[in-house]
């Protein structure tokens, strides 16, 4: 069966629940994490990963496939210009932010993978690999 779910990224795991809770209330938000929202689709014949990356350029994402690992990363840095020193901020958060995911995935034809960037949306589809498919096994519960 294909893992296309980051391990660190599991929702109900005692550890990420309590961190996320520190996070969200107790730390300010240069602590927190700034990864992308990211949906996974089966539609039979491949994968399809939407990404939302706000903010970012095309030329600031990098995407791979390397060890039955997709990698995704980006960076954000926005450059200050002469009008930036006329302003006395007391916090300023958006000035950069970068993030790396990656999602263990099997039986893929790496030659196929095609992405995909608009209006802040990467899309990314992996084509299933016919010859490495194996039937699901249904286990009878008794």
């Amino acid at each position: 069966m294909n893992s296309l779910f980051p391990i660190v990224d599991n929702e109900f795991s005692v550890p990420d629940v309590f961190d996320n809770f520190f996070n969200r209330f107790m730390w300010p938000s240069e602590f927190t994490s700034t990864m992308p929202k990211v949906d996974i689709e089966d539609k039979g014949s491949e994968y399809v990963m939407t990404a939302d990356l706000p903010g970012v350029q095309k030329e600031d994402i990098h995407l791979s496939y390397d060890n039955n690992v997709l990698t995704l990363a980006a960076s954000h840095n926005e450059q200050k210009d002469s009008q930036d020193d006329q302003h006395n901020y007391i916090c300023k958060e958006r000035s950069s932010s970068s993030f790396c995911r990656q999602f263990p995935v099997t039986g893929i034809q790496k030659e196929g993978i095609q992405a995909a960037f608009k209006d802040g949306v990467l899309t990314i589809t992996l084509p299933k690999d016919a010859q490495q498919a194996q039937p699901t096994n249904t286990i009878e519960i008794q």
